[in-house]
């Protein structure tokens, strides 16, 4: 396996050097009349400046004028850096770093990324619909998200405390993925990948745009992995016996329907991932196989409509399901029996989003809402496969929402947002989070905002069960406050950065006991002061450049630093064209510093990334990603019991698209 990918890079580099000197080789013909092909060929040339973002108010506005910085990746950028899902693409944001242990991805944000952290802390949205399931209050953002990344239109990204617009888990950032519609998806798609690790994925999918003014469009996809290396050391004669044991199936089923002001969605996930299973006081070591099977669906239906010439509503209702199983052999020793301890956790739940807005008068835009989580079921069971569970624990749970935002424009190059959100639930005290930012745009391609805000997260069921189990109360809701000033400024139409500085509080972190009982307890006070460059460049000839610098220090009340939080990152990302659109070239680098944990420091390493996007035509993409170019050998310790997990070596991906029948 080794041998076939470094012949295949071998091949990669050589295609590259032959492709090089077109580059700098301008055209010496006279210039034609471009046909419509080439016309949706030619990329821009200058730095987008009036993008157009809608997480940051939960409304569609300049992102020049929007109270927090927003951060885009777009399904071009997706497309040229060969992003194969949320974790690749959270990756490339500002401020965020993603571990993983296999089977699970963890995200941190400016420097909080506790070991065990379930992503709890950062609210992740699919179209504006909340995602985050209802047991863990985890976001999931690998294989087991809803949606294949080249489905996504484009990913927001909000740093900062959200509960004023959005409540519980809205704690540093809030995280929306945006579908394509079907005039990007119409016709049928087939879809293939494999890399050298083994994985290989298919997806199909069809869209239609009727002239009667419905469109809609269908998605399936699966995705498998037979054997894994494996990420810790391991006995030379045990390594076959448990890679055939660690392996991956993934499936999604996604659809999309809108007719005129009506919106349906519907999803379905499932991920199944085998592990090896130690045979205890077995000689030689044996291994049953295990694994942990995680499925999820929803189904939402939203309406908005105009009410007036000032008035506009919105209406959404959704309902969801989680299901996670873990389940491990397990051999009594006296009987010689075989048993299965298994742990479950079952959720379901229905979100409903109430908004009215107006410019009813001069110079405001007001905003009112009010959202409602209904948890029906919210289960955590733990025992012997069937037989009656040796713990079971039940929540009863119901989050209320009221909030009101108000966008002043107080002069010409002046705006002032006033938000307020009050949340209550029947497991926790309600929770006041207000949100204030003033908006400065006094000087040409330039604008300056200065911003404060709070947020909380309530404990979930999973903290309620664990304290329950050893009788200890269950921890406080845990709360931030942050001030931020952002400068973002374009020196010419192909030149822009932007830059932030923050200083935020935390109370009441809640965290898991590492030294006395494996409980949940509240953390002392923490100050988190941090920083975030970012640079953006193009050029005529369709190069472009983007790179950020974040900068951050968490301490606590005693001077002491936080586990696996990284005080730099650095984010290298550059494309050019070889061939004009038809042929790109694509490189990205993410370097993390040295991070402290408990049991080790993790040195700080380097990564780069190669894709090679090549489109002979609109209705074909051929890619080739070479991951981890340089082979970096590097570790994480995403989970408080596991030791440092060694992650993956370089890896090629070739992927083929082809659309037909639009």
């Amino acid at each position: 396996m080794r041998r076939s990918a470094e012949r295949l890079l071998a091949a990669t580099l050589l295609m590259l050097c032959l492709a090089a000197p077109a580059v700098a080789q301008g055209s010496s013909e006279p210039e034609q009349e471009m046909g419509l092909e080439e016309l949706l060929r030619q990329p821009l040339k200058a730095v987008p400046r009036d993008v157009e973002v809608s997480t940051a108010s939960r409304f569609a506005q300049s992102a020049a004028q929007a109270p927090s910085t927003t951060y885009v990746i777009t399904a071009g950028e997706i497309a040229r850096f060969g992003f194969r899902n949320m974790s690749d693409i959270l990756r490339a944001l500002p401020g965020l770093y993603i571990t993983s242990d296999g089977a699970f991805s963890y995200v941190g944000a400016r420097g909080l990324g506790r070991p065990g952290d379930l992503n709890t802390r950062l609210l992740l949205l699919l179209d504006g619909m909340r995602v985050n399931e209802n047991v863990y209050d985890a976001a999931l953002l690998g294989e087991d998200f809803f949606i294949d990344a080249e489905l996504i239109e484009r990913v927001e990204f909000t740093p900062g405390p959200g509960s004023a617009l959005y409540g519980n888990n809205a704690f540093l950032g809030v995280v929306n993925v945006m579908t394509k519609r079907a005039d990007k998806l119409a016709g049928a798609e087939v879809r293939a990948s494999r890399d050298s690790l083994g994985q290989q994925q298919a997806r199909a999918s069809w869209g239609h745009r009727s002239e009667a003014g419905w469109e809609g469009w269908l998605a399936a996809s699966e995705s498998r992995q037979d054997h894994i290396a494996l990420s810790y050391e391991t006995p030379a004669e045990d390594v076959s016996v448990q890679r055939e044991r660690l392996w991956t199936r993934g499936k999604r089923l996604f659809g999309s329907f809108n007719a005129g002001a009506w919106a349906l969605r519907a999803g379905y996930s499932e991920l199944t991932n085998g592990s090896p299973s130690y045979v205890p006081d077995s000689l030689p070591a044996r291994f049953d196989q295990a694994y942990i099977l995680t499925d999820n669906s929803f189904v939402a239906l939203s309406h908005e409509r105009s009410l007036g010439p000032d008035w506009d509503l919105f209406a959404a209702v959704s309902a969801k399901r989680s299901n996670y199983r873990e389940r491990f052999p397990f051999l009594d020793q006296q009987t010689t029996q075989q048993y299965i301890y298994g742990t479950t956790a079952r959720g379901h739940w229905s979100n409903w989003d109430l908004r009215l807005s107006t410019r009813r008068w001069a110079d405001h835009r007001l905003m009112a809402g009010l959202e409602v989580q209904n948890d029906a079921e919210q289960r955590i069971l733990a025992g012997l496969e069937g037989e009656p569970p040796l713990q079971e624990f039940f929540g009863d749970n119901r989050r209320i929402g009221l909030f009101v935002q108000d966008e002043w424009q107080i002069a010409d190059k002046q705006l002032l947002i006033l938000g307020l959100r009050r949340d209550s639930s029947r497991v926790a005290d309600p929770s006041v989070n207000p949100r204030l930012a003033w908006v400065w745009s006094g000087v040409p391609d330039a604008s300056l905002r200065l911003m404060y805000g709070s947020a909380f997260r309530a404990a979930n069921l999973n903290e309620f069960a664990v304290n329950v189990s050893w009788g200890e109360e269950l921890p406080k809701p845990e709360r931030v406050r942050t001030l931020e000033a952002a400068w973002e400024q374009a020196l010419t139409p192909q030149l822009q950065y932007r830059v932030s500085l923050y200083s935020s509080r935390l109370y009441d972190l809640i965290e898991l006991n590492q030294v006395d009982l494996p409980v949940f307890e509240n953390s002392r006070g923490l100050r988190n002061i941090g920083s975030e460059l970012e640079l953006e460049r193009r050029w005529d000839q369709g190069a472009r450049l983007r790179m950020g610098l974040s900068l951050q220090r968490t301490r606590d009340e005693q001077g002491k630093g936080l586990s696996n939080s990284p005080p730099a990152l650095f984010k290298l990302f550059y494309s050019q064209p070889i061939l004009g659109d038809a042929l790109q070239l694509s490189w990205q680098i993410f370097a993390m510093s040295r991070r402290h944990t408990a049991a080790e420091d993790l040195p700080g390493y380097w990564t780069h990334n190669v894709n090679l996007l090549w489109r002979p035509r609109l209705d074909l993409d051929v890619s080739l990603g070479v991951y981890n170019l340089g082979d970096t050998r590097y570790f994480d310790r995403p989970r408080i019991e596991s030791q440092p997990l060694k992650q993956p070596g370089r890896s090629l991906q070739l992927s083929l698209s082809w659309r037909f029948g639009s």
